[in-house]
C-alpha cells in the first residue's frame, strides 16, 4: 500500500493540488512539477526555504530523545500527560478523520480510539518515536500543511502554536484542511503571573528556540476567531504542571518522598484552583475547543 492509499489527503505543499505516487515511493505534483521524497521512512513534505525553521527543527530533533526516555518515562509525568491528552480527546466526536498537527513523539495517539489518524511534525526525530503508535506520519510544516482542502473532521494542536514564527498562518491552514463544522482542540502555553518568570528563564535553555512564546487568552482568541467559533476555554496547570509534567526540565518531584500520596494531592489542588475566579486564569496552560466556520 503506497503513501497515498494510506493518507489520501496529501497534497502539494505549494499549490495544494493532488499528488501522484511514483514507484520509488516519492510523490509528484503535476501542477507545479514538485517531487517529494521519503526521508527515514517518512514522506518529506517540507519545501525549500526552511531556513526560518532551522533552529526550531534542531531544537525539536535534539529534545525528542529526552521526551521519550525521560519526560514520558517517569510514571507520574506519564500519568499527568495522559490526563492532559484525555482532556483534549474527550471534547470531540470519536469518529472521522483526525489530524494531530505537531504530533511530536505521538503521545496523543494513545488516548485516541480512532484508527483514522494522521500525524504531522517538523522533526524527523520526533516522528521516529511517534511511529511506535501510528504509521500515518508526515514530515511537514504546520504553517504550510500538505493536505487538500476540507479533508479532516478533527484537528488537535498540543503545544504547537507557541513555537511558530507566524501562528496566524498555521491557524488559517488548520481552518483550510478542516471541514466546515469540523472540530479543533488547541492546548498551549498561557501567559500568566505564575508562568511568566519561570518561562522567561526556561526559554534561555536548550529546549526552546527564539520563537518560543507565551500566549494570553486574548491572543489565542484573536488568532482563532476569524476562522473559528470558540466553544470552550479551560485553564489548567498550577502546581502539578511544573512538578509532575516536565522532569526533563524541572526534576524536583523526583526527590520528594511519598509520591503516591502527594501526586493526587497536587492534582486535587490544581482542580480547586481551576474553579476559583481570577485565580483560575493564572495557569500554565490553556485549552481552547473550537468549531471551524469555513
Amino acid at each position: 500500500m503506497n503513501i497515498l492509499e494510506r493518507i489520501p489527503e496529501l497534497a502539494c505543499t505549494i499549490c495544494k493540488k493532488p499528488l501522484d505516487a511514483n514507484a520509488d515511493g516519492s510523490l509528484h505534483c503535476s501542477g507545479c512539477n514538485k517531487t517529494y521524497q521519503t526521508q527515514n521512512g517518512f514522506i518529506n513534505m517540507l519545501t525549500d526555504g526552511m531556513q526560518r525553521f532551522a533552529e526550531e527543527i534542531a531544537v525539536q530533533d535534539s529534545v525528542a530523545v529526552e521526551y521519550e526516555q525521560k519526560r514520558y518515562q517517569k510514571p507520574y509525568a506519564r500519568r499527568y500527560h495522559n490526563w492532559w491528552t484525555e482532556q483534549m480527546a474527550k471534547r470531540v466526536k470519536s469518529e472521522g478523520r483526525f489530524l494531530d498537527n505537531g504530533c511530536g513523539t505521538g503521545l496523543l495517539f494513545e488516548n485516541l480510539h480512532n484508527s483514522k489518524i494522521v500525524g504531522l511534525d517538523i522533526s524527523s526525530e520526533m516522528l521516529k518515536y511517534a511511529r511506535q503508535h501510528c504509521n500515518e506520519l508526515v514530515l511537514g510544516n504546520s504553517q504550510q500543511l500538505p493536505f487538500v482542502n476540507d479533508c479532516f473532521d478533527v484537528v488537535f494542536c498540543r503545544s504547537l502554536i507557541h513555537h511558530l514564527p507566524k501562528p496566524q498562518l498555521a491557524i488559517d491552514e488548520i481552518s483550510r484542511v478542516l471541514k466546515v463544522g469540523g472540530e479543533a482542540v488547541f492546548v498551549d502555553t498561557n501567559c500568566s503571573l505564575l508562568s511568566a518568570l519561570p518561562r522567561m528563564i526556561a526559554n534561555k535553555g536548550e529546549h526552546f528556540s527564539e520563537d518560543h512564546k507565551n500566549l494570553t487568552r486574548k491572543e489565542m482568541t484573536k488568532l482563532l476567531e476569524p476562522n473559528f467559533k470558540i466553544d470552550e476555554i479551560m485553564y489548567f496547570g498550577y502546581i502539578a504542571y511544573p512538578l509532575l509534567g516536565f522532569p526533563d526540565i524541572v526534576n524536583i518531584f523526583e526527590h520528594i518522598p511519598f509520591k503516591s500520596a502527594i501526586e493526587p494531592t497536587l492534582m486535587f489542588i490544581d482542580n480547586v484552583i481551576s474553579r476559583i475566579p481570577l485565580l483560575r486564569t493564572q495557569s500554565w496552560a490553556i485549552l481552547v475547543k473550537a468549531t471551524n466556520r469555513g
